[in-house]
């Protein structure tokens, strides 16, 4: 952290379904998800993340449905619309006596949010929570945080002990042998070459299902597995509309639609850079000490029982459960 910016990680951990749509398509699915271009893992867009975050803002600290934002979150999240005031507090009118708008950007920049642990069937265990190395390597970088990831062939896996049948790890309709390291089977050491790695990861959601079984469902499996993982194996949901009149199914309206499973982890770093507009404060360090404050106010760590992480609701479907995401806020050093 330097002296002008202040980072935090952001978890995103799905409790129900969650459809964040890139439009129609051509292709098998009607509705799918946004995914990641050159890798095709699926990601939730910052733009999505900011307006979930700036409707969280409205709800603390105003009137939801109010016409223009409190100015707390006006001051995180950034405006158009905000009317100039002078020295008085009066509007500030142009020669045509229409009143000036102030325009500037928020102060929190906003990271879109990549997928960290993407749950599958498994034989064993119900189901494992997959990574790989490449996306810890990502996570490094954008966190800063320091663990030893494992080396992997392909089609190999370094499992968690719940996942194992006989000397494979069935996912899906796949079996993956254990990777093998001085020719002995290569497992997730909690204890060992994989502390700092879970404890890296078990702190990362307060989910008690996640806390609870990350040491015994956490599988790492080879890039190229992952990715195949990724884009097979997320839920496709046939949706209809019914016709009011009739109560039929309305001729034409049955659409595919591709859901992110529950239990899946998302990552997002925010960055809060000093204000974009005047707050009155002369010292640049106190005023995004403040803005600082305010985010933290909104995002709660946990750490206090009565300040636990909010679940909030991203993407589409909100009126029948979908995207409902627990959502934890740590300051990066």
């Amino acid at each position: 952290m330097t002296d002008n910016m202040k980072r935090h990680l952001l978890t995103l951990y799905t409790r129900t379904p969650l459809h964040v749509g890139s439009g129609t398509s051509v292709d098998v699915v009607d509705l799918p998800i946004v995914r990641e271009r050159i890798t095709g893992f699926p990601v939730i867009p910052a733009s999505s993340l900011k307006g979930v975050l700036l409707q969280a803002a409205r709800e603390k600290w105003g009137d939801p449905r109010a016409k223009f934002p409190p100015p707390e979150a006006r001051l995180l999240f950034g405006t158009a619309e905000e009317d100039e005031l002078d020295a008085s507090g009066q509007p500030v009118k142009d020669a045509d006596g229409k009143v000036k708008k102030l325009i500037y950007a928020g102060c929190v920049q906003i990271m879109e949010a990549k997928i960290l642990a993407f749950p599958v069937r498994s034989l064993a265990g119900c189901f494992a929570w997959l990574t790989c190395p490449s996306i810890l390597e990502r996570f490094q970088r954008d966190t800063g945080r320091k663990f030893t990831i494992p080396t992997l062939d392909e089609d190999r896996v370094v499992p968690g002990t719940d996942l194992i049948v006989g000397a494979q790890v069935v996912l899906e309709e796949y079996a993956l042998e254990i990777q093998r390291t001085n020719n002995a089977e290569r497992r997730l050491d909690p204890a060992g070459a994989d502390k700092d790695l879970l404890k890296g990861l078990g702190g990362l959601t307060n989910d008690p299902l996640w806390t609870g079984k990350l040491v015994a469902r956490l599988a790492i499996v080879h890039d190229e597995n992952f990715q195949h993982f990724v884009t097979t194996c997320t839920e496709v949901v046939a949706r209809i509309k019914i016709d009011p009149a009739r109560r039929t199914v309305d001729g034409g309206a049955l659409f595919n639609q591709e859901n992110v499973p529950c239990e899946a982890l998302f990552y997002s770093v925010l960055t809060v850079l000093p204000p974009r507009r005047n707050t009155g404060e002369t010292d640049p360090a106190k005023a995004l000490d403040d803005a600082n404050t305010k985010l933290m106010d909104l995002l709660p760590d946990g750490k206090d029982l009565d300040q636990q992480p909010p679940i909030l609701q991203i993407g589409g479907d909100e009126t029948t459960g979908h995207g409902l995401c627990e959502t934890k806020r740590e300051e990066l050093p």
